[in-house]
C-alpha cells in the first residue's frame, strides 16, 4: 500500500507551514491565548479568593497584566528589530 501514497511537494508543505505560523503569531490568536491563560489562572486560584467579584477582578487584572506584558515587551521589542 505504500506505493499508493505520494509525498506532497516541498512547496506545498512550505505554504502550509507559513500559513500555520501566520495564524499562530497573529495578535488575535495571542490575545485569545492570554484570555484562556488568565481564565485558567483564575480558576486555579479560586479556592484562595474570598468571593466571585474578587475572582472577576483578579481575572481582569491578570488579563491586563499579561496583555500589557506581551504588548510592551514582546510586541515592541520583537517587531522593532
Amino acid at each position: 500500500m505504500r506505493f499508493l501514497y505520494k509525498r506532497p511537494k516541498m512547496g506545498l508543505i512550505d505554504e502550509e507551514i507559513n500559513t500555520v505560523m501566520e495564524v499562530l503569531t497573529s495578535d488575535a490568536f495571542i490575545y485569545l491565548d492570554l484570555l484562556v491563560i488568565s481564565f485558567v489562572f483564575t480558576l486555579l486560584l479560586s479556592p484562595v479568593m474570598q468571593s466571585i467579584p474578587v475572582s472577576i477582578l483578579f481575572f481582569l487584572v491578570s488579563f491586563a497584566a499579561f496583555s500589557s506584558l506581551y504588548f510592551f515587551v514582546f510586541n515592541r521589542l520583537v517587531k522593532k528589530n
